[in-house]
């Protein structure tokens, strides 16, 4: 493979990493020392008192998880698919558990039918989120069927407004139920999620009203928990947060004693806010470029192609790489795009860019990943960059 110059000293790097390993069809690369300094960066900002919580979904790789929870100093971890959730528990028999999303009771019911031999212990290291009463009966009458106890984590609405109890009468039923089934359900904590404050825009609402807000709906949720259970006490889980707002929560204006985040530790283009600054992009997807034609030439009669590809599309070049459709936007090299005029390839996507610098047929396009959530699933082994090399991969949790 030849080697342009059409990325810079970094790209080039991943290339020449990817190229000496023998790499030629789309694939998910970690630069592992980007990933450990955003993990030191991610752990100056939890606050005293407070526990981080990883996020699962974002990081669904179980070394990923490993190095990142020993990087970080916790044992915490935020679960939101039940085939994780035993994966999860066998391999890391310690870990301390929430439930991102409230599950259908009959996904509960089959992971502890199917969870198997581990000395991971549910009535102890793992919290179902319930967000409504008529859930939380359901988890009551499915801990009486199974003869178990189940830690009970409440959501809030603290101002998403994606669900959750927004109001103290729901609160109340929610309560009153865990008084009737005292042998089969235990309070456990709170859970509101607040990502809105760090993403609307300032002219909607100011950073410091949204989080004043959010902040004081949450305390509201607090005391009541607190006049109906005084035994919560210290051991309750205030949990919050999120990549975007975590940075937030460090000081002592947070109600949280448990703050949640996980993609800013790969940090994909969906994470480049501004109170995200600090951290750098740790994943890339990279795909060879199987054709380069010079210009911009569509399909149909010539004056069609003329009259939409020329002026200044005519000093481009245009490539068709392996795959496509994925959601993610170009890293390197700058400058290329995906016309829009032809619609979206999930077999040999389009892109254009200036003819100079040109990318060679078999050199990489890079893209970072708009969430890492969903794609770390889909490309198989994630591919560990480091020194210079490729020096592992690490397979995602399965699908079962």
């Amino acid at each position: 493979m030849r080697a342009s110059n059409a990325h810079d000293h970094y790209f080039s790097g991943l290339q020449t990493a990817l190229r000496d390993a023998g790499i030629a069809w789309p694939v998910l690369v970690l630069d592992r020392a980007r990933m450990r300094r955003n993990a030191e960066r991610l752990r100056a900002l939890v606050g005293r008192g407070q526990r981080l919580r990883l996020v699962e979904k974002s990081l669904p790789v179980p070394q990923l998880l490993d190095e990142a929870m020993q990087l970080t100093g916790t044992r915490a971890l935020m679960v939101f698919h039940e085939p994780q959730l035993r994966q999860t528990a066998h391999a890391f028999p310690d870990a301390d558990l929430l439930l991102g999303k409230p599950m259908p009771v009959a996904a509960a019911r089959h992971f502890y039918r199917r969870l198997g031999d581990t000395a991971f212990v549910p009535e102890r290291q793992l919290q179902w989120l319930v967000d409504t009463p008529q859930r939380l009966r359901e988890y009551a009458a499915l801990a009486q069927e199974l003869d178990l106890t189940l830690r009970i984590n409440i959501e809030i609405d603290v101002g998403l407004h994606r669900g959750g109890t927004g109001n103290a009468a729901g609160m109340d039923a929610m309560l009153k139920l865990l008084h009737e089934h005292p042998q089969r359900l235990r309070f456990a904590g709170l859970m509101g999620y607040d990502a809105h404050v760090g993403k609307l825009p300032g002219w909607v609402e100011s950073r410091e009203r949204g989080f004043a807000k959010a902040a004081e709906a949450y305390r509201r949720f607090q005391r009541q928990v607190r006049e109906a259970l005084p035994e919560a006490g210290a051991e309750a889980c205030w949990n919050g947060a999120g990549s975007p707002t975590v940075a937030l929560h460090g000081g002592g204006d947070s109600p949280l004693n448990d703050v949640s985040a996980g993609s800013v530790l790969l940090k994909p283009a969906d994470f480049d806010l501004d109170l995200l600054a600090a951290f750098e992009p740790a994943l890339f997807l990279a795909t060879p470029v199987l054709k380069r034609l010079p210009g911009v030439r569509l399909p149909g009669p010539d004056w069609f192609s003329r009259t939409l590809a020329g002026g200044p599309n005519a000093a481009r070049q245009t490539y068709f790489i392996y795959g496509g459709g994925w959601p993610a936007q170009v890293a390197s090299p700058p400058g290329l795009r995906r016309p829009g005029v032809f619609g979206t390839s999930y077999n040999q996507a389009i892109y254009t860019g200036p003819k100079q610098p040109a990318l060679d047929v078999d050199e990489m396009l890079f893209l970072r990943p708009h969430q890492s959530e969903g794609m770390l699933l889909q490309f198989g082994p994630v591919w560990i960059f480091e020194n210079g090399h490729i020096v592992e991969r690490w397979a995602p949790f399965a699908e079962e």
